[in-house]
């Protein structure tokens, strides 16, 4: 296919005045279609004419009627934006069909969105969301996904992204109660489960605040976001944790809060392109923010 050379078109505004002028035989009916006065589509045409160097609508009688060359360009133009019309037309139906893609993290999506997921479904009734448990390190790719939610420090930020804080969640110590019972008076002599998810020298800091020399820790790499819950609740370590995530096995008694305060907070944000939101996206984030509200929690448990 040849590119068009757009400095040879004239502009769309004379294009779209023909073409509805065309297909309506009339300037009255094409004025009612695009929602302008009949005088604006007659000097819309007399441009396009102009801009063609032929006529394209002659007088005939009390009406309008199309030259041979007028056929021509109308007819080509109809189709066009008939195609074009079908392109957005697919466009739509892609959107509609794909849904809401979600990047999350494996534990987020288990303590705060599933377990209301149903509710969501019941207001929207046909609106796919499909969710990729990535992890909290994974890169945030708008490409790939309509919303990333991840973890990470109050008022951070991504590029030009937009970004909904969720809610904020103290970090803590877990473990299982003899774990942590053996552990009491001295955190350091059992083994701790390293957060994956958390960058930087942040575990450092928190196994300080917590009295203990990270460099001298015995550390449990069970291998993943996921299996790092699963080793703390067999008792394989302590873990340091967003209590977001861990509170139903807290209040289930499956995990025990160790009571020294770190004085750290993380905030799980919605993260997602800037500019115009499609509606199915700003529905899942209206409900995404309305139920993490009352999940949102700064409490750091006093020292005994």
């Amino acid at each position: 296919m040849t590119d068009p050379d757009w400095h040879r078109l004239p502009p769309l505004s004379t294009l779209r005045a023909f073409e509805a002028t065309a297909r309506l035989r009339g300037y009255s009916a094409a004025a009612r279609a695009l929602n302008v006065t009949p005088a604006a589509i007659a000097q819309q045409v007399r441009k396009l004419e102009a801009h063609v160097g032929a006529t394209l609508v002659r007088r005939a009688g009390r009406g309008l009627a199309l030259t041979e060359e007028g056929r021509q360009l109308g007819a080509s133009l109809t189709e066009a934006f008939a195609l074009i019309a079908r392109g957005f037309d697919d466009l739509q139906l892609q959107k509609a069909t794909r849904g809401v893609r979600v990047s999350t993290t494996d534990r987020f999506v288990d303590a705060v969105i599933l377990p209301r997921l149903g509710e969501f479904w019941q207001r929207h009734p046909t609106l796919q969301v499909s969710f990729s448990p990535d992890g909290n390190t994974q890169p945030v790719d708008l490409d790939a996904f309509d919303v990333v939610v991840r973890g990470g420090a109050p008022g951070q930020t991504w590029g030009d992204a937009q970004v909904l804080e969720l809610l904020e969640t103290p970090m803590i110590i877990c473990g299982t109660r003899d774990l942590v019972r053996s552990a009491a008076g001295d955190l350091s002599s059992v083994p701790w489960i390293r957060d994956s998810s958390i960058g930087g020298s942040v575990f450092e800091t928190m196994a300080e605040r917590a009295g203990c020399d990270p460099g001298t820790l015995r550390l449990v790499d069970p291998g993943g976001a996921k299996f790092e819950l699963e080793a703390a609740m067999m008792g394989y370590g302590l873990h340091i944790s967003p209590e977001l995530t861990v509170r139903r096995q807290l209040a289930e008694g499956t995990l025990e809060r160790v009571n020294v305060p770190l004085g750290m907070t993380g905030v799980y944000y919605a993260i997602y392109r800037a500019g115009l939101v499609a509606e199915p996206v700003r529905h899942f984030l209206d409900w995404l923010q309305a139920i993490c509200a009352p999940l949102s929690s700064v409490d750091d448990p006093p020292v005994a």
